[in-house]
């Protein structure tokens, strides 16, 4: 049986873009002469100890490909494979299979720490999964700050985006949040396609 990460669980932010898990973090151009240039970051769990997710669009160097062979004995799927962030923790996969998850998120994502469901997700759908290793975080406080000073854009993330080619990832978030500050600005739910042309 999975555990559903609650609402309730999570510490509102009053009148900051409200970030819960399943929320991904884009990475604002003010950030480029940092390690999370560019980054796009999953929110996993936020509550009254602090925040954390992983970053999404940092592939994985040649030492992490080295131990996930060694783990798996196959470097299937290696360009699945993600740098999650500097702090160091438990090897963990999203993924979209219910059938072998731990802990569910919103929009039909799923979180897996068992070694032995890796091998599952290789022989899978080789493009709706992401093994992590490291996670980023902030402690209480510390990201409402960093939202504020404008460093990072607050999003709702969905699976689409989440398994995304990550080379294009942070481009395409950008324009999701330029679109989503427009909508709020003229009270749309969302721009229809061809915007111009209506």
């Amino acid at each position: 049986m999975t555990n559903r990460i609650s609402n309730s669980d999570l510490t509102p932010f009053g009148s900051q873009p409200e970030v819960s898990a399943g929320s991904l973090l884009v990475a604002a151009p003010s950030l480029f002469d940092t390690p999370f240039r560019k980054a796009v970051v999953l929110i996993l769990q936020s509550n009254q100890n602090g925040t954390f997710g992983v970053v999404l669009n940092r592939p994985a160097d040649d030492k992490i490909k080295i131990a996930w062979q060694e783990m798996t004995g196959s470097n299937d799927g290696d360009r699945n494979i993600v740098q999650g962030g500097p702090i160091g923790g438990p090897i963990f996969a999203i993924h979209q299979h219910h059938s072998i998850a731990e802990m569910e998120m919103p929009g039909g994502i799923f979180v897996t720490a068992q070694s032995d469901k890796f091998h599952e997700l290789v022989e899978q759908d080789v493009s709706q999964y992401r093994i992590v290793f490291g996670v980023a975080g902030w402690q209480q406080g510390q990201l409402v700050q960093e939202l504020d000073e404008g460093l990072w854009y607050n999003i709702d993330g969905d699976a689409e985006q989440v398994f995304d080619d990550p080379d294009w990832m942070w481009e395409k978030s950008i324009r999701r949040y330029g679109q989503q500050v427009l909508c709020d600005v003229i009270g749309l739910k969302n721009i229809p396609p061809n915007a111009p042309w209506n």
